[in-house]
């Protein structure tokens, strides 16, 4: 049979009436070439030379809705070695990226052949750790944990790891004491009013002389300090909902910040 050329006016057809998917893939491919008598694999070689040449979208599957076949962005290649790091679970880094474990797990096997990963060992909790968190976690009045840096000296973790493993023994029952989100910690008050002290210094700077003022019309003594206080931002995914935590160096909670995803 002789090869039967395009013509301009199947072309725009294509043009007009494609449908596309989230990635620029084309969803009506078997109504095109039945509209325009021709074989399926006709119009699939001709969209594809009709991209090359810039008549129609790439394709990007990295738009997919699906995460099963939608590759990895760099930005999300550089979460993952980062949570690996810190000694993350696949299914942790799983439902922080929106994929199941075997995509976790298939995703490090290939940055690791191309030496962008090395080899870390996969953090474990032994049932001494567990045991350890237990019965040597404390809580302040309103249930929020107050002893971070004790607990992840003990069983040496981080900071991101203790709050992972505290959350999953309330979500187990283990640990039967529950933070309440309406309130913050008590001891983070503190820590926080040093923290706005700091952060707020130039703005007190510039009202001195209304309290020095102030000062010798009372004949009171006024004396203000700050002081610079670094702070820790840790993120949990939990369904639906992102937990931000900040906590000072020395691991007390500063604030806890909760919204929808």
């Amino acid at each position: 049979m002789a090869h039967k050329n395009w013509t301009t006016k199947e072309i725009s057809y294509i043009q007009k009436n494609a449908l596309f998917a989230e990635t620029n893939e084309i969803l009506n491919m078997a109504e095109l070439a039945k509209k325009l008598s021709r074989s399926s694999k006709s119009v699939e070689t001709k969209t594809y030379n009709m991209r090359k040449d810039g008549l129609l979208p790439e394709i990007d599957r990295t738009k997919a809705f699906d995460s099963t076949n939608r590759p990895f962005t760099p930005k999300e290649d550089k979460r993952l070695i980062a949570m690996v790091k810190q000694g993350s679970s696949y299914v942790e880094i799983g439902e922080v990226l929106g994929r199941n474990e075997r995509s976790i797990s298939g995703r490090l096997s290939r940055l690791r052949k191309k030496g962008k990963l090395k080899y870390y060992s996969k953090s474990h909790w032994s049932e001494k750790q567990t045991q350890l968190i237990i019965e040597n976690v404390k809580f302040d009045e309103n249930g929020f944990v107050s002893n971070y840096a004790e607990l992840a000296q003990l069983v040496n973790k981080q900071f991101s790891q203790i709050q992972q493993k505290v959350s999953r023994l309330r979500k187990e029952g283990v640990i039967a004491v529950q933070a309440d989100r309406t309130k913050t910690s008590v001891k983070s008050k503190i820590a926080m009013n040093n923290f706005n002290d700091a952060r707020f210094a130039q703005y007190q700077k510039e009202e001195k002389p209304v309290l020095e003022e102030k000062a010798a019309q009372t004949d009171v003594k006024i004396e203000t300090q700050s002081k610079m206080v670094q702070v820790i931002m840790t993120t949990t995914i939990a369904g639906k909902e992102r937990i931000t935590s900040f906590f000072t160096s020395e691991g007390e909670l500063l604030t806890v910040k909760k919204e929808a995803i």
